[in-house]
């Protein structure tokens, strides 16, 4: 399923009964969000769980870390301690990116692939995270609802469920009594859009970016999309562009500092795991093959991981280990280096060689989560279940809000332990923010087998705040 959505711009075109009108937004302060940051929280959690749900959502460790990491950056000069902020990638190849209530950021890998430099990548994240640290999607008006931020969610999710095709699922997850027929886009406003290239600028350039790639990427996607109608539309739907908008833009990033930023490895070897990701084997094959030959690439090292990971994916161990070689001497050294070389020993069972390049990786890179991670699964599948379960319970105490952690140690009891299966599985659920399938497990928990006083003691708490926090926010829904 590819969608294009976007919590900037939505289009919907749903068959029913008109029963409500959605108007232009009314423009205000940020103060004047008619929401809570609790209430945009939990509507912005219930849509990015429905994303991950619907298969939308990429999951790929080390795309998730380089986005949270640039993310962040970025998000620290927002200012904005209402917000915990969540970025993500969506597999689609249609450039565009969008904020959506509670901080949450999704970028479209046709995005990242676009841009040419991570200064351009960092720029559409500042600018999203403006539009979230200044609530913009709160003050979106919709006149005749009463719970209008509410009803808005219900769109977002039912916007998902018409993509697919799946009518039936597009009414349930609006309301079954509700029939809607809209056929209108919501926009951010021009000044909405000029307050949030202004604050992301300050954003960016706070980062150690030059505040130039802003109004730059953006001039090269409006005449990208004059001269081919391709899928540069996308973000140009979402985030309307004039000459006068590109212009102030240019105006206001002069009054920063020129910054020659290099791109990060990480940003290099990300893309064309997303490029993959989004070709495919077969294709991402012969795309590497052609630019090598031709010598058009934006670092060779690069692309010869991607062939790399192209060739692994093909189940062509020995050469992806020879393009690896090939990267590594272009390249400085780089997580996601280890990552493939360990990946590759795996495909081969080659256990002890594979858990070295993850530990060797971990010595180069501490804290790594994609390679601890790694590296557990790796002790799992040769049959090092204690050895795993120890590793485990070290990395719980030293990152014990880890959804990754909790779904592993799940793993190891799923079919031995039912107290600590459900037990795991509802921390993971919990770490995610999806509470009622936390609460789910948590209540499984506790019915199962086993005398474990203190986990049945945690249980039993967790059951409480899951209880709580789901009556709470159904109190806010109704009022």
């Amino acid at each position: 399923m590819k969608t294009v959505l976007t919590a900037a711009a939505l289009a919907l075109a749903l068959s029913g009964t008109v029963s409500a009108q959605i108007d232009l937004p009314e423009l205000g302060d940020a103060s004047s969000a008619s929401f809570s940051p609790s209430q945009e929280a939990a509507v912005g959690r219930d849509v990015m769980n429905r994303l991950r749900e619907s298969g939308e959502t990429l999951d790929d460790a080390d795309v998730s870390a380089y986005l949270q990491e640039l993310g962040g950056r970025l998000a620290q000069a927002a200012q904005a301690p209402d917000l915990n902020f969540s970025f993500f990638a969506v597999n689609d190849r249609s450039i565009n990116a969008f904020a959506m209530p509670g901080g949450y950021i999704g970028v479209h890998s046709g995005l990242v692939l676009t841009t040419q430099s991570e200064a351009e990548l960092a720029s559409v994240l500042a600018h999203e995270i403006a539009h979230a640290s200044q609530h913009h999607l709160a003050r979106l008006k919709a006149a005749s609802a009463p719970n209008q931020l509410w009803l808005l969610a219900a769109l977002l999710a039912g916007a998902l469920a018409s993509r697919a095709g799946n009518s039936d699922a597009a009414f349930g997850a609006i309301n079954a009594g509700i029939g809607l027929s809209v056929s209108s886009e919501l926009a951010y406003t021009r000044d909405f859009e000029r307050e949030a290239d202004r604050l992301g600028m300050q954003y960016l350039a706070a980062a150690g970016f030059d505040a130039r790639a802003m109004p730059s990427f953006f001039q090269r996607m409006q005449q990208s999309n004059r001269f081919n109608d391709n899928n540069a539309l996308a973000f140009l739907r979402s985030h309307p562009v004039t000459g006068e908008r590109i212009s102030e833009a240019q105006d206001r990033a002069l009054a920063f500092p020129l910054r020659m930023h290099a791109d990060s490895t990480a940003y290099l070897l990300v893309r064309e795991k997303l490029r993959l990701a989004t070709l495919g084997r077969e294709e991402a094959l012969r795309y590497y093959q052609a630019r090598l030959k031709s010598r058009q690439f934006l670092s060779e090292g690069a692309q010869w991981y991607g062939l790399s990971l192209a060739r692994l994916a093909a189940s062509q161990p020995g050469p992806a280990r020879e393009a690896l070689a090939e990267a590594r001497r272009r390249l400085p050294a780089s997580p996601l280096l280890f990552g493939q070389e360990a990946a590759i020993e795996r495909a081969e069972r080659n256990w002890t060689a594979a858990l070295d390049a993850y530990r060797r990786g971990l010595a180069a890179f501490p804290g790594y989560g994609p390679l601890r991670y790694g590296e557990i699964d790796t002790l799992l599948d040769s049959g090092q279940r204690e050895v795993a379960l120890t590793r485990l319970r070290g990395e719980l105490n030293r990152y014990p809000s880890e959804p990754a952690l909790y779904r592993r140690q799940a793993a190891v009891y799923a079919d031995r332990d039912k107290l600590r299966y459900h037990a795991a599985l509802g921390q993971a659920f919990y770490y995610e923010q999806r509470y009622e399938a936390a609460l789910e497990q948590f209540q499984y928990a506790s019915q199962a087998p086993g005398d474990d006083f203190y986990l049945r003691s945690s249980i039993e708490a967790r059951i409480r705040e899951l209880q709580n926090r789901l009556k709470e926010e159904r109190r806010q829904a109704r009022s």
